[in-house]
């Protein structure tokens, strides 16, 4: 079995790889279109599921989702190259391209994560670069503000393009919990 076959995402992760919003994510698991336990944890299969349903761009019944995911997850359980997949007489998903896409992005951002630094005497444990103390928080948080891949890069010379790409992808993949940080009130 493909080792992406073996991993599990949680419904946040499945949202930033596959660019749907989070909320979208959940709904399809609330509307139990893809099934998951408590806690969520998605297989490979539900990411090319979400990432279908965000290149369609148009909203389906959810029965039809619901028989497009089984049929999706089933494909893409039984081989990793699967191209294409017929859901009716008139309808045939292509998505070998999806798949191969998904399973590099996948593969690509499990090697990147491994390449940080998590040790409680830096930042308080919180993921950063290696050799540095530049949080991957603050480059995502930096880029979703608007910040220029290039200048971030500029600004920080031992980041690679492949680093600002993933900060990105990290800071949608483990938001923050508990409540947003308030503004000091002067007493």
């Amino acid at each position: 079995m493909s080792a992406v076959l073996s991993l599990t995402f949680t419904p946040s992760e499945a949202a930033a790889l596959t660019e749907l919003p989070a909320r979208r994510v959940r709904k399809e698991i609330e509307n139990h279109v893809i099934e998951a336990a408590s806690p969520p944890r998605l297989p490979f299969g539900a990411l090319v599921y979400f990432r279908v349903l965000q290149l369609l761009g148009i909203d389906l019944a959810v029965d039809v989702r619901a028989r497009m995911a089984r049929r999706l997850l089933e494909a893409v359980q039984e081989s990793l190259d699967v191209d294409a997949i017929e859901l009716g007489q008139v309808l045939t998903l292509r998505v070998g391209a999806i798949v191969k896409s998904l399973r590099e992005k996948t593969r690509q951002f499990e090697r990147w994560k491994e390449r940080l630094v998590q040790r409680p005497a830096i930042m308080g444990g919180e993921p950063v670069f290696p050799n540095s103390r530049l949080s991957v928080r603050r480059v995502g948080g930096m880029l979703e503000r608007g910040e220029e891949p290039a200048t971030i890069v500029e600004d920080y010379p031992y980041l690679t393009a492949e680093d600002v790409q993933m900060a990105r992808l990290f800071v949608r993949a483990y938001p923050r919990v508990g409540r947003p940080p308030t503004a000091a009130t002067p007493h």
